[in-house]
């Protein structure tokens, strides 16, 4: 799971086992409908908690053929304050810090997301620096560059109050220790599957007007649920079915 406590945070205890089972159950329901004559549907779905999938619901309001499908995603899930931020430096600034948008992301939108946040970051954009952050899937590998100059990475920015100071983001790139400054900042761990998907339904031009998947799935914070609906002239109804686990 792509959540780290560090020692100098609060720390989120674990409830003991007999708690978790008595726990009471809280199922929680996505449900959304999409007209899919002209657009189709690509909807992800996704906890703040590992998770148990329940089900997953498509209703059709006709038998045009249509191809359908739910798959698991492997990806990384920001939570804000939980692990949303990193420190960068370049060589004409002091360390910065760079907070992500709370939300699902794949590896390549994860690189997109850190690009934006680096891009619009008002120190580097004084400097007239501007980033490629790339996400290479067959190494496992995040690759930060600036346009010119030198940056390095910060796990932990000394010069922050105990509160701020650590890269609680950083692990989600592979990024584990300080770098010295360089014309690119590489991980330094490898972070693999952030774009891999696994089917749990899959229909190609299927005609049924009701298709129920109730085979639990138990998921971790970094894994979501991606459903697709190809173009054809009918509406579909969908909705997911899950936990969230104490």
């Amino acid at each position: 799971m792509a959540i780290i406590y560090y020692p100098n945070r609060i720390q989120k205890k674990t409830p003991p086992a007999i708690d978790r089972v008595m726990a009471q159950r809280r199922p929680q329901l996505v449900r959304g409908a999409s007209n899919v004559a002209s657009t189709a549907l690509d909807v992800v779905v996704s906890a703040n908690t590992d998770w148990q999938l329940n089900s997953i619901k498509f209703t059709f309001d006709n038998a045009n053929p249509r191809d359908y499908s739910a798959k698991i995603l492997g990806g990384r899930k920001v939570v804000t304050d939980l692990n949303d931020y990193l420190w960068f430096q370049s060589g004409l600034t002091l360390p910065q810090k760079i907070t992500l948008d709370a939300g699902f992301y794949t590896g390549d939108q994860l690189a997109v997301e850190l690009k934006d946040k680096l891009d619009n970051n008002t120190e580097f954009n004084a400097d007239g620096v501007t980033f490629t952050v790339t996400y290479d899937a067959a190494t496992g590998l995040f690759t930060i560059t600036p346009s010119s100059g030198t940056i390095r990475y910060l796990n932990v920015n000394t010069m922050q109050t105990q509160r701020y100071r650590d890269s609680i983001a950083g692990h989600l790139f592979g990024l584990t220790a300080d770098t010295a400054f360089g014309a690119s900042v590489t991980s330094n761990e490898t972070v693999f599957g952030l774009n891999q998907e696994a089917w749990v339904v899959d229909e190609t031009g299927s005609a049924v007007e009701e298709d129920f998947f109730d085979d639990l799935k138990i998921l971790d914070i970094d894994q979501a649920v991606h459903i697709e609906v190809s173009t054809a002239p009918l509406r579909v109804d969908y909705e997911v079915n899950y936990e969230e686990i104490v």
